[in-house]
């Protein structure tokens, strides 16, 4: 007896690759292609990075020439509905989305992608919105955060979220935001939080009990609670130091030595995946002090502290948007730099108690960012596939 196979999951992936892949989206990608899902990316930027497609990964770039061609084309077998979907990507002001979801339309055609996923409610959404209307694939998004609160194109993102198949949030939080100010129906939002790697090797064993270390991985912006932290610095004994891993328009170097700790703030920049790596082993505590910025800017489910945890490294966090589905301790209000300031000094003084919430950390991760969280994407997708 012959029995009917069901077709391969093909999906089109739409991301930044900036600077390359985000290390979730890279983590996600791969865990998807090995339970037998095909990811197609589409990258709206591409630049060097730590984390790059893998050999094999069907990548979609567009020259110029094979734009220009593809819109042709779409004009000429289908002239109303790319009219159509022309005039309302320039009434709403996303003509630069238009131009690149024709070539995703197309391609997601040719290969017979069944879904168009994106990541972040952004201009990658707005592509996927409007690929979805030109060529009738439906279309997913995972949102983050910032989209949330810093739309490039808040009437385009009001839009294409009523129009959406359906829609992953990384946190509850997330979730009722969308619910409560977007309005979205509760029944098309799912939590699926990101699936965080378990680092076969955790923290070093042994430490340099002279100082501890404190290490902040986080864009340099305000959100991110660098103000908070130096202050909490400044009331810490000499020993105490804090390591910055990242990059951004903040002035962090400027802001510490402003503050009177300048000396003590280690800044590391962008570091390759090894050097990340051995920044995690090396810390003795983890500190991220988010708060809403005075653009109203927020976090969702901050990927640093999953990878912090990862690494059996206590942390001292905020309590702010997601973050407490997260982290069950040490949590402080936004923006109190004394409360930082004594939940760094107990885990810094007491080596026992870093070491068991550390050991708790990684058990949290381990089952709670686990493979079973791309296994509930895949079968969403299934769901939403045509």
């Amino acid at each position: 007896m012959i029995q009917n196979q069901s077709p391969t999951l093909q999906v089109g992936y739409i991301v930044s690759m900036a600077d390359g892949l985000q290390s979730f989206v890279y983590r996600e990608v791969r865990e998807l292609l090995a339970q037998g899902v095909v990811v197609h990316l589409f990258p709206t930027k591409v630049g060097p990075g730590p984390y790059n497609p893998d050999a094999g990964w069907p990548v979609h770039r567009p020259s110029l020439p094979t734009l220009l061609l593809m819109h042709f084309q779409s004009l000429m077998t289908n002239s109303y509905r790319y009219l159509d979907v022309l005039r309302e990507a320039f009434l709403v002001g996303g003509l630069m989305d238009f131009a690149l979801a024709v070539f995703v339309a197309r391609t997601a055609q040719r290969e017979k992608l069944r879904l168009i996923h994106c990541h972040f409610g952004d201009h990658k959404f707005f592509v996927g919105y409007f690929c979805s209307r030109l060529c009738d694939d439906p279309v997913s998004v995972t949102i983050h955060a910032y989209e949330l609160y810093n739309n490039p194109n808040p009437r385009l993102f009001r839009r294409a979220l009523k129009f959406v198949k359906g829609i992953v949030a990384v946190a509850e939080y997330n979730r009722e935001v969308l619910c409560g100010v977007y309005e979205v129906e509760p029944a098309k939002v799912h939590v699926v939080p990101l699936f965080a790697d378990l680092p076969s090797l955790t923290r070093a064993k042994t430490e340099d009990s002279s100082r501890i270390i404190v290490l902040t991985v986080a864009r340099f912006v305000e959100k991110k609670g660098h103000r908070t932290l130096f202050e909490a610095l400044g009331k810490l004994p000499e020993n105490y130091e804090v390591w910055l891993v990242g990059a951004g328009p903040l002035n962090v170097a400027g802001l510490a030595k402003a503050i009177g700790v300048g000396d003590r703030v280690r800044i590391l920049g962008r570091l390759n995946d090894f050097d990340l790596q051995e920044s995690y082993r090396t810390a003795t505590i983890f500190c991220l002090p988010s708060e809403k910025s005075r653009s109203g800017d927020r976090e969702g489910l901050p990927v640093a502290l999953m990878e912090a945890m990862s690494y059996g490294l206590p942390v001292v966090a905020t309590r702010h948007a997601g973050i407490p589905e997260l982290v069950p301790e040490i949590l402080v209000d936004e923006g109190d730099s004394e409360g930082i300031a004594q939940g760094i000094a107990r885990l810094g003084l007491d080596r026992d108690f870093r070491e068991e919430l550390g050991r708790r950390n990684r058990e949290l991760v381990r089952t709670r960012f686990s493979r079973e969280n791309v296994v509930r994407l895949k079968i969403l997708f299934m769901e939403w596939a045509r």
